[in-house]
């Protein structure tokens, strides 16, 4: 399954933190510190570091999505996080190619199946991507998440 195209005008960018950190992080910063109130120290963790990150820039290059993704301790597990979009730009479809991305590089990249802590509002967002809510909704960083799974077919 191929990632739904970006909105004309748009660009995805796969790569490193070194290389996608001032972007990733103005998203992330905006979205999560100042909307959601999210404790900076909770926010920047050294998974940064060994993640695969995906920005999403306007067509004048300003930042408008981000999302990454690591190898979980479990093996053959995908673990997608800290997907966010600009408020100005949600609801045009970015955040669904950034999940798409991510599903299908942790698709290539031999992963049997992903998973995600999402935020219980979003709930929807995942479940028509085809993730499942696996277990009790529990707090994390004082916003209410559900922890969601999804395999992946045709995984090496």
């Amino acid at each position: 399954m191929s990632a739904p195209p970006l909105p004309a005008g748009f660009r995805l960018q796969e790569g490193p933190w070194e290389r996608l950190a001032p972007g990733a992080r103005a998203v992330r910063q905006t979205v999560f510190v100042d909307e959601q109130a999210i404790a900076p120290a909770l926010e920047w963790d050294d998974r940064d570091a060994i993640a695969t990150h995906v920005l999403v820039t306007g067509a004048d290059g300003a930042p408008c999505a981000t999302g990454r993704l690591y190898a979980e301790a479990a093996p053959r597990v995908a673990r997608i996080g800290r997907l966010a979009v600009c408020r100005p730009w949600r609801g045009i479809g970015l955040g669904a190619a950034v999940l798409a991305h991510l599903v299908e590089r942790a698709r290539r990249d031999g992963h049997a199946e992903a998973v995600l802590h999402a935020q219980s509002h979003a709930r929807g967002f995942y479940a028509g991507r085809g993730f499942a809510v696996e277990g009790a909704e529990f707090i994390e960083d004082g916003i209410a998440h559900l922890r969601m799974r999804k395999a992946l077919a045709g995984c090496r």
